[in-house]
């Protein structure tokens, strides 16, 4: 059973972004990705985060897998939060402990439409102030190579690993079977049209009751107006 998890382990993480920052005098690895990669447009997702402490600035070091000296960090729902971004849209989630898993934080939401999504952690970590954001890659997961080079992020946080990537929210068309899969969007913006078409149809409809009035009542007035003329003649 044991040998089966250290397989699979690397495996699972593979649709994921993992860097490592140095927040203060400590390390962290942070790994960062969606629930139930790959995923599609309306697909019950959220933000999937992992936080461990670690020996040194790079996954591998003195031999020994990170996995082996890494210490699960907890308690930071209460610290941190999450924000979607997409676009000009933005919304703030509560991160949620990963039941059985420490370290690990969720943060559910469907996403609507095919775009570049983006997860901006803020809060503090340790009492320090962080503010991390991760993009997803509309290319999916591709192999991409280690970056060791320092990036400072603020004055007490300074990347030194970066690894992976995690895909954005795929096309939902194409995808149902046996009957083609419509996206919820799609669907509310035909019933958007379709009430609109109603609207004018519906305006046309009146106009052309007001047009047909004013001629009858015009036709009244002429009648009445040759009745007046043919009694003033007699």
């Amino acid at each position: 059973m044991m040998a089966f998890i250290l397989i699979a382990s690397p495996q699972s993480a593979s649709a994921h972004e993992t860097h490592i920052y140095k927040i203060g005098n400590q390390f962290y690895k942070f790994v960062v990705g969606s629930l139930n990669e790959p995923i599609t447009v309306d697909d019950n997702t959220g933000v999937d985060l992992g936080v461990t402490i670690s020996g040194g600035p790079h996954v591998e070091e003195a031999g020994h897998s990170h996995a082996e000296v890494a210490t699960p960090v907890t308690s930071l729902d209460q610290t941190l939060k999450v924000e979607l971004i997409a676009g000009d849209k933005k919304k703030v989630l509560d991160l949620r402990p990963a039941f059985g898993a420490p370290g690990k934080y969720k943060a559910k939401f469907y996403p609507t439409v095919q775009t570049t999504y983006i997860y901006r952690f803020f809060g503090t970590l340790n009492n320090i102030p962080i503010d991390l954001s991760f993009a997803c890659n509309p290319a999916g997961d591709p192999q991409v190579e280690e970056d060791e080079s320092e990036v400072k992020v603020s004055d007490n946080v300074t990347r030194t690993f970066k690894r992976g990537a995690f895909g954005c929210p795929d096309a939902k068309a194409g995808l149902g079977f046996p009957e083609p899969a419509v996206a919820l969007t799609d669907v509310a913006t035909k019933d958007q049209v379709a009430q609109q078409i109603t609207q004018s149809n519906d305006a046309a409809s009146s106009a052309r009751s007001y047009g047909v009035a004013g001629i009858v009542v015009g036709i009244l007035g002429l009648l009445a107006g040759v009745g007046a003329w043919t009694r003033k003649k007699v």
